[in-house]
């Protein structure tokens, strides 16, 4: 069963990244006919990069317009990312000193990205007009999401497992060198979940992580001042 494992990550991680390329392919392909930027906008291109910085470290925007989003989201995105960083190590054949750090503060992490989704998770079901807009899958990939975290946590918590072994499972289905997995129904529970979100990953709204980079409302100059102005620059003084 580990080997039939390895290959279906081998081959969703070719998928994933295949697909994923493939929609950002789209997105670069995709004309933008219409200044539809997010007002204030940046007028430069200089202050469209720095805008894009704002919004991807610290979520200006959704700060702006709701704070009981805003904080689940960072608690969420930061505490995720500190995890998939401590996840890392079992790439190398030994652990590198600067990720011990990040190894100490894994399990704040964690219960940062559960304390983010499960807010998440409230908010499409209490407020009644997010529920409106909400299809399944918005309550799906949050799911799945706190499923794969709470699995991870019970490893470490409760069942601990052969992290040397799991470091020789992950490496081997980079090399195509497939090794077994320690018997852990836990460690197969989470290492399935986030197969599948491996697989989901470029065709679900999961997609947003590169697509942000192409949204018209926040990587797009405004222009409309500059048109403007060409405009009354070509009328006839006798207008």
């Amino acid at each position: 069963m580990s080997t039939v494992l390895s290959f279906l990550y081998s081959l969703a991680l070719v998928w994933c990244v295949g697909a994923t390329l493939w929609r950002v392919s789209l997105y670069i392909r995709t004309p933008q006919p219409y200044n539809i930027t997010l007002q204030p906008a940046a007028h430069t291109q200089r202050g469209v990069v720095l805008r894009m910085l704002f919004e991807l470290v610290f979520f200006r925007a959704l700060f702006r317009a709701s704070f009981w989003t805003w904080l689940p989201s960072m608690l969420f995105h930061y505490g995720l990312l500190l995890i998939l960083l401590m996840h890392l190590r079992f790439i190398f054949s030994s652990l590198p000193l600067w990720m011990l750090p990040l190894l100490i503060a894994s399990f704040y992490a964690a219960l940062a990205t559960v304390a983010g989704l499960s807010m998440l998770l409230a908010r499409r079901v209490i407020n009644a007009r997010v529920r409106f807009i909400s299809a399944p899958s918005d309550y799906l990939h949050l799911v799945l999401l706190l499923a794969i975290v709470l699995s991870g946590m019970l490893m470490k918590r409760q069942w601990p497992t052969d992290l040397y072994a799991v470091g020789q499972f992950v490496q081997g289905i980079f090399t195509l060198s497939w090794q077994p997995l320690p018997d852990s129904p836990v460690l197969w529970v989470h290492l399935v979940l986030v197969l599948l979100l491996i697989v989901v990953f470029p065709i679900s709204k999961l997609i947003h992580a590169p697509g942000i980079f192409f949204s018209p409302t926040l990587a797009t100059r405004d222009t409309a001042k500059k048109l403007a102005n060409q405009t009354n620059v070509a009328k006839s003084p006798h207008e």
